[in-house]
Parts: C-alpha cells; sequence; structure tokens
C-alpha cells in the first residue's frame, strides 16, 4: 500500500451559510484502503463527502485528492480523481442504463467525440462489475431502486478515478446485491488500489467492509481505527445514545452489533405533523420525531424513495404516487386534508424536479393559510432545483414564510418548543 495519501482532509471547517458542519477535521485515506465513515444522522458524513467531491468548498483547513488541490483543479481534472455515488440520483431524463454508464467517461471526452472503443469498453466493464449489463438497453426511469443504484455505481466506476467516494451506497439493494457490492468494493481496493471512503449506518455491514473505520459526531471525528477500536459498546452509548452489545461475528470476525428492546415506550404527545420530504431526505426527521411521540403523516413521496420504506417500517401514514411521476390532484387533495389536521407542517431539502415541485407549492399554499412551517435549509436550493427556476422561487417565499433550521437538531427543537409541558 502506497505511502502517499489518496485523499488528506487537515483541519478542514466546512457548512452551509454561517454555520460550521465540519470542525476542524483531519482525515487520510490511502490507495487500497477501504474507510468506513460512521456516525449518527447530521454529524457531518455527507458534508464531508461534498467536500472531497468538490461540491462545497471548505471555509479553512487544506484538502487533498490524488496529490492535489481539487479546487484549483479543472472539473474534468477533479472528475479524473473523485467518483462519486450520492445518496441517491433522480434522472432528469430517461437514458438508457448503457448510456448513462458512458457518462462516467465523460472527463476523459472532448466535446466533440462521444466516446471510443476504449470508453465504452470501460462502461461495459463496469456494468458487468456491480450485474447491470442485461438492463444495458432499459430506461433509467424504469428501473427499480436497487437496480437504479447498481447503475449509479457502475457509472461512478467507469470514471475510473483514483478515489471513490459512495454515500449510503447500501440504499434499495437487497442482502444479495449489499454481498455483491461488498466484493466490488473489495475487487477496487485489492486490484485497482482505488481509496474508497463509504458513508455507512448500519455497523455490523460498515465493519465487515472497511479495513478502517472513522466515527464522527456532531462535525468531529470521535474515533479513527481498526473495527474492533471504534465498534464498542462505549461508543454506541455516547454517540448514538443506545445500550447494545457487540459481539464477533461468527462469519467475519469482525464487530456486529446486537439491538435489545427500547428502554421505554414511546409517549405520544398529541402534537400532530406532516414531514414533506424526499430522497431519503425526510428518513432521519420522522425517526426523531416518532420517537419523541409526535403523530406524524409523510408525503406526498414516489414510491421507490428510502422515505417511503422508513415511512412503512415506522407506520406512518404517508402520500404517495408511482415513481417518477407527478403529483396529481388525488395525492394533492390528501396532502391538503392531512395538512388541515396537522399542527404544523415541516419541508426537508431534497432534490426538487417537475415530480416533486408541487409539495412546495402545497406547503405555500398551506402557509398562506396560516398553518406553522419549519423549513429544513442544510442544502443550498441552487444546488437542488431542477425546475428551471420555479423551486427556487418558491423556496425563497416559504422561507420568508417559515421557521428555518439548519439540521435535523434545530428542526426537532423547533417543534419541541410546540410541546405540552409535562
Amino acid at each position: 500500500m502506497s505511502r502517499e495519501p489518496a485523499l488528506a482532509f487537515e483541519g478542514v471547517r466546512a457548512g452551509y451559510g454561517a454555520a460550521d458542519v465540519l470542525k476542524g477535521v483531519s482525515i487520510t485515506v490511502r490507495p487500497g484502503e477501504v474507510v468506513g465513515l460512521v456516525g449518527p444522522n447530521g454529524c457531518g458524513k455527507t458534508t464531508l463527502v461534498r467536500v472531497a467531491s468538490r461540491a462545497l468548498k471548505p471555509s479553512a483547513g487544506s484538502i487533498r485528492v490524488a496529490g492535489g488541490d481539487p479546487y484549483a483543479m479543472s472539473s474534468k481534472e477533479a472528475a479524473r480523481s473523485v467518483a462519486v455515488v450520492p445518496q441517491d440520483v433522480i434522472p432528469a431524463f430517461p437514458f438508457d442504463v448503457l448510456d448513462f454508464v458512458l457518462m462516467g467517461r465523460a472527463p476523459y471526452l472532448s466535446r466533440w467525440t462521444g466516446g471510443g472503443p476504449e470508453d465504452w469498453a470501460k462502461a461495459r466493464e463496469a456494468m458487468e462489475a456491480v450485474g447491470v449489463q442485461h438492463l444495458a438497453d432499459r430506461p433509467m426511469d424504469e428501473l427499480s431502486g436497487g437496480e437504479r443504484r447498481r447503475a449509479v455505481l457502475a457509472q461512478a466506476l467507469a470514471q475510473d478515478a483514483p478515489v471513490l467516494l459512495l454515500d449510503e451506497p447500501t440504499t434499495h439493494l437487497d442482502i444479495r446485491h449489499v454481498v455483491e457490492l461488498h466484493q466490488v468494493i473489495r475487487r477496487l481496493a485489492d486490484e485497482r488500489q482505488v481509496a474508497v471512503v463509504a458513508v455507512l449506518h448500519d455497523l455490523t455491514l460498515a465493519a465487515a467492509l472497511s479495513d478502517r473505520l472513522v466515527a464522527m459526531a456532531a462535525g468531529e471525528i470521535v474515533a479513527d481505527g481498526q473495527p474492533e477500536e471504534v465498534v464498542t459498546r462505549s461508543l454506541l452509548r455516547t454517540v448514538y445514545g443506545v445500550n447494545a452489545d457487540v459481539e464477533a461475528s461468527a462469519a467475519t470476525g469482525r464487530p456486529a452489533v446486537i439491538l435489545g428492546p427500547p428502554e421505554q415506550a414511546i409517549v405520544p404527545t398529541g402534537l400532530r405533523a406532516l414531514v414533506v420530504g424526499g430522497a431519503g431526505r425526510g428518513a432521519p426527521l420522522m425517526r426523531l420525531l416518532v420517537e419523541r411521540g409526535v403523530h406524524l403523516v409523510a408525503g406526498v413521496l414516489h414510491g421507490s424513495d428510502t422515505d417511503v420504506e422508513v415511512a412503512e417500517r415506522l407506520d406512518i401514514e404517508h402520500v404517495s404516487v408511482p415513481a417518477f411521476s407527478e403529483i396529481d390532484e388525488e395525492a394533492a387533495a390528501a396532502w391538503r386534508r392531512h395538512a388541515a389536521a396537522a399542527d404544523l407542517v415541516v419541508v426537508c431539502d431534497p432534490p426538487v424536479g417537475p415530480g416533486n415541485v408541487r409539495n412546495l407549492e402545497l406547503a405555500l399554499e398551506a402557509a398562506d393559510q396560516g398553518k406553522p412551517l419549519v423549513l429544513l435549509d442544510s442544502i443550498p436550493i441552487a444546488e437542488r432545483d431542477f425546475t428551471g427556476g420555479r423551486a427556487t422561487e418558491l423556496w425563497r417565499r416559504l422561507r420568508d414564510r417559515a421557521t428555518i433550521a439548519v439540521s435535523y437538531d434545530e428542526v426537532v427543537a423547533a417543534i419541541s418548543a410546540r410541546l405540552p409541558t409535562r
């Protein structure tokens, strides 16, 4: 394994607006190393990925990727150095899978070429690596969540970069494809010496997959070491606030987390909230609010969305429409009924396209009718607007009427202020 880091953070501070999410983070990842990034929701894991991928410029500190400063590189140079698999991708157009994967070769092409034999070979090799070669002619918008996830991973592999960043890569994947993803990542690291950083929520999976784990809390690194050094009962208690057993897995020899029953039952508060999420942005908040006894309704969500899966697991009533479709009048009417019965509406900050922009219109309608509104505004709307400016206009008007929060914790605090005193 090379001595020179493929990715290095030194005292990096970064955030949104005046608030720092990363508070002096230092971390190195070497070629051929798989590093799992773990920690509770809102601790800065995704922000770290965004900084490393040149999507969020740090306010202080330095970052080196493949030996260079990504913020001093051209976009093509940076894309040759770092490949990213984000939490979710909503294709703007129904590209076939092969064409979508071939886009991963864009950093190597001139604007006048559509890819030569080597580029097509790289694309097909990447598709075979993740098992989507049989989907080559299928439109992206006809894939299941798991199939789409693997196609996005294939595009990143086709990019052939020395650093691979994975933000919750197992979302939507069944257990067989999780195992296959594990094998693909290990091959990349071992055979190609790719440096891999993977944001993971499942600590048992993270321990099995990673050479090293880095645990974060409140924007800082609180543990960095071998999986057995990081996944401990003490860390679970202090970082996650849960008591659980940690045992060595018989299959891997790595730590496995054994959860017990909840320590206390959830006490209903009587407060009702309508949560508007999408692309997994509502899931962490739904969990936090359910644990605090808030009665929730979610919507309008699309059928393959992570938020739908979480709502079903938490037994939260939700309004949904088929994947990639626009919000119709029936769903809008259900949204209005739930909003009328709710004490407040909470709007999260997912990507906004033609399919879900009506959620913002409905939220603005509710606010105009006097319904209290809380807005999660941690990701700038300019980075999430795929509507040609309509979402940005609506978001600006919502900000004028809402309580603004820049983290899930701030959303919870704003809602907790409305809870009756016990």
